[in-house]
């Protein structure tokens, strides 16, 4: 299967006293990823050659570098005592979802302290990673950590799911779980592993099967995970009645396509869009586009694939046609085949590829699922499928 690789966070390290410079490059040694030491020019040479792979310098006083790096980076670590790392960076903050994460670490490197960004940015997940390497105590004052209950704005972030709700229900529904309030937890689609340990962590999370259980059960607030379109409006309804909600999009949708040579991205997308529309579900819950090998170098799925920053998943006539086998859909008729969710074959596209389908199995392969949630649709040009991918 094909993947996008992310780009390590770009970190920079800013030392000005002896201390700190030594400290910073030891630690700047032992890092991986993106990282630049920055050190006052003055204190240059206590850096060894090679001891790291990015050495940058500047003149007092750093005012200047630092708001450079506070622009540039997503990570900045401050070797300086909190107050005088508060006084620099008071005059670039603008928002916790834009500034970059921002750790402070003393001279005798004791301790990392998350002074910026906690949750979004990262800070506290830096402040441990910084603190485990020097055998330093990491600092972090984020309610749901000390507390040891759910992010709610960073929930599923490392299965790459978005939030779709505003500042305010994100903030209230926050405060509800802080609280200890009731709140209920709606899951309909995406990975699953999270819910137990957070309903272990917060006694106050209440598993629920449907939006209406999370009204009668009396939640003070809800978070709503879903790949279907229509929790949207659900969640409005709830936020109506006094119940702050927030909705999640798991990257649950897998969307086979197959189509003729030379099909414009526009095409379909078109196809893509109407599709999901009517079957009520979300342009933000597709994991991967899936076609046949044979298709791997067609511009407009490439395209595609491109726009909504998914990998293009392709796979050959023998494990296409695989599906069709297994599922015995050769004996169906096509209606009932469909009706039930199971791929049926082409003699079309077998005359044209060899394989007896590609939308359909394809989305069968990369979803793992045994059943499809939308069928074959077509247009003159292509084909489309939806598969979603089973939960655990």
């Amino acid at each position: 299967m094909d993947s996008v690789t992310e780009k390590a966070p770009r970190t920079a390290l800013v030392a000005v006293s002896r201390d700190g410079v030594r400290l910073a490059s030891q630690l700047a040694s032992r890092m991986t990823g993106d990282v630049t030491l920055h050190v006052v020019d003055r204190y240059a040479e206590l850096v060894s050659p090679g001891q790291v792979s990015r050495l940058e310098t500047f003149p007092l006083p750093m005012r200047a570098a630092v708001a450079r790096l506070f622009e540039s980076c997503q990570r900045l670590v401050l070797f300086l005592p909190v107050g005088a790392a508060v006084r620099l960076v008071a005059p670039l903050i603008q928002h916790k979802r834009h500034d970059p994460a921002v750790v402070c670490i003393d001279d005798a490197g004791r301790f990392a302290v998350s002074l910026l960004s906690g949750h979004t940015g990262g800070a506290d997940e830096l402040a441990q990673e910084l603190a485990s390497v020097l055998g330093a105590t990491a600092v972090i004052t984020s309610a749901s950590h000390v507390k040891n209950t759910v992010a709610v704005d960073l929930l599923g972030r490392e299965y790459g799911w978005e939030m779709e709700s505003d500042s305010v229900s994100i903030t209230r529904v926050s405060a509800a779980v802080i609280n200890g309030e009731p709140v209920g937890v709606c899951q309909e689609a995406g990975e699953r592993g999270w819910l137990y340990l957070g309903i272990t962590a917060s006694a106050n999370l209440r598993s629920s099967a449907s939006v209406a259980e999370i009204v009668n059960a009396g939640c003070s607030a809800a978070m709503l995970i879903s790949d279907r379109e229509g929790v949207l409006g659900e969640a409005r309804e709830l936020n109506g009645e006094g119940i702050p909600s927030v909705v999640y999009r798991p990257k649950s949708l897998v969307v086979g396509m197959g189509c003729r040579r030379g099909v414009s991205a526009q095409h379909l997308e078109d196809l893509l869009s109407t599709s999901l529309e009517a079957a009520d579900l979300s342009k933000k819950s597709v994991k991967c586009i899936a076609t046949a090998e044979i298709k791997r170098d067609e511009a407009g799925l490439i395209e595609l694939a491109g726009k909504y920053e998914v990998p293009l998943v392709c796979y050959g006539a023998d494990d296409l046609n695989g599906v069709f086998a297994r599922n015995s859909v050769n004996a169906k008729a096509a209606a009932d085949a469909e009706q039930e969710g199971l791929p049926t074959p082409s003699a079309v596209a077998h005359g044209l590829l060899g394989v007896w389908g590609v939308s359909e199995p394809a989305a069968l392969l990369a979803s793992g699922a045994e059943r499809l949630l939308v069928t074959r649709r077509k247009t003159d040009r292509a084909t489309l499928s939806v598969a979603r991918i089973p939960t655990e």
